[in-house]
């Protein structure tokens, strides 16, 4: 599969945003119910917006880096996000955040995954988080150099109560 990696732009909010809610419903379709999906696409319009408006203050922004990766025939199949650590137990240690990482089902073993990764932080110490029972992710880390460190957080505001919890993951 071809494609390529540039910064985002306020332009591509609404691309973001479809390719973020399809990628929850592949990764998750598992472990959450229809009504959680049906809510964020009830939702699609302010987060667009929202969207449009975090990727405008990166702009201005360094520390912050959005990157998208489209397909050939210019399709998003992806994004990855990172900037300062939100953590303040770990943010002294480790800085430097990867936020988020999502990609489509059909870009899955092509290298989008990867070369998103590098860009967002390449190989600079950096932590994440993770769902506990998303295996894929866990084993796409480890496989980069991060590691579980034994924090865990329940998910209920995020997930509507579904009780998932994520695990920290960590590479110095």
């Amino acid at each position: 599969m071809s494609f390529s990696i540039r910064r985002a732009t306020p332009d591509d909010a609404a691309d973001f945003v479809s390719v973020h809610l399809q990628s929850w419903r592949e990764s998750y379709a598992h472990v959450l119910g229809e009504e959680v999906f049906r809510r964020r696409e009830a939702d699609r319009s302010a987060a667009v917006e929202h969207r449009r408006a975090a990727l405008a203050e990166q702009a201005s922004d360094p520390a912050i880096r959005t990157w998208l990766a489209h397909a050939g025939d210019g399709r998003l199949l992806g994004f990855a996000s990172a900037g300062p650590a939100r953590d303040e137990d770990i943010r002294a240690a480790l800085p430097l955040e990867l936020w988020s990482i999502y990609i489509l089902a059909e870009a899955y073993g092509s290298g989008v995954g990867q070369a998103l990764l590098e860009h967002a932080v390449a190989d600079a110490p950096a932590y994440v988080w993770v769902l506990e029972d998303n295996d894929r992710a866990q084993a796409f880390y480890r496989r980069n150099g991060f590691v579980p460190d034994g924090t865990v957080k329940d998910l209920p505001q995020v997930w509507a109560g579904t009780g998932m919890v994520e695990i920290r993951m960590v590479r110095n």
